[in-house]
């Protein structure tokens, strides 16, 4: 049986990613692979982009493709499975994560303090790691993860800055990801 592809992975998100975060991904892979933006790049990645948003989108095609995933673990790791090692479920081993709050600063010049405009920030996060599925290797270390669980990934974030901003204006940035709560960014303008 040949592995299916990843289709969480080819959207960038976590296996636990909220329908709205498998959009905003969508959106903005598409705008990026889309062929009428880039005709150079070929059209089977948009229509890998399209098939895996589809999917992941509707709750029971999803449900369908997460136990044919689950499936396909459980035949990778059959040969493994010997009277003395028991294979627990993915879902007992999974390490807990805490939400929290990330802190930054963004530095401007005073041209660009009085301008204000679009700033765009990636946003480090921790996900559960999707060769694992968060339990960091079943009879060994997982490869990808190092046996942690959770892989980092980058949520690319647009701030928009009003023009004539003050030095040490404290923005809090919500985000609907479960991997953090908020951010706080503190603005500096420095001198020339």
């Amino acid at each position: 049986m040949d592995k299916p592809k990843d289709l969480y992975l080819i959207l960038g998100v976590s296996r636990d990613a909220t329908t709205a975060a498998i959009k905003r991904a969508y959106r903005r892979l598409a705008k990026k692979y889309h062929p009428g933006i880039d005709p150079v790049r070929p059209p089977d990645e948009f229509q890998e982009l399209q098939v895996a948003y589809e999917t992941l989108a509707d709750a029971e095609r999803r449900r369908r493709y997460d136990e044919s995933l689950q499936q396909v673990e459980r035949d990778r790791f059959a040969p493994l499975s010997w009277s003395f090692v028991r294979s627990p479920a993915s879902g007992d081993l999974r390490r807990p994560t805490m939400p929290g709050s990330l802190s930054g600063e963004i530095l401007l010049t005073p041209q660009e303090a009085a301008a204000g405009g679009v700033l765009p920030l990636d946003v480090p996060l921790l996900a559960t790691c999707p060769a694992c599925d968060g339990t960091g290797g079943f009879v060994f270390d997982c490869g990808r993860c190092g046996g942690e669980g959770k892989v980092e990934r980058r949520l690319p974030v647009p701030i928009r800055i009003p023009a004539g901003i003050a030095d040490g204006t404290v923005f809090q940035l919500a985000l609907d990801d479960p991997a953090v709560l908020s951010v706080l960014l503190t603005v500096h303008v420095r001198s020339l």
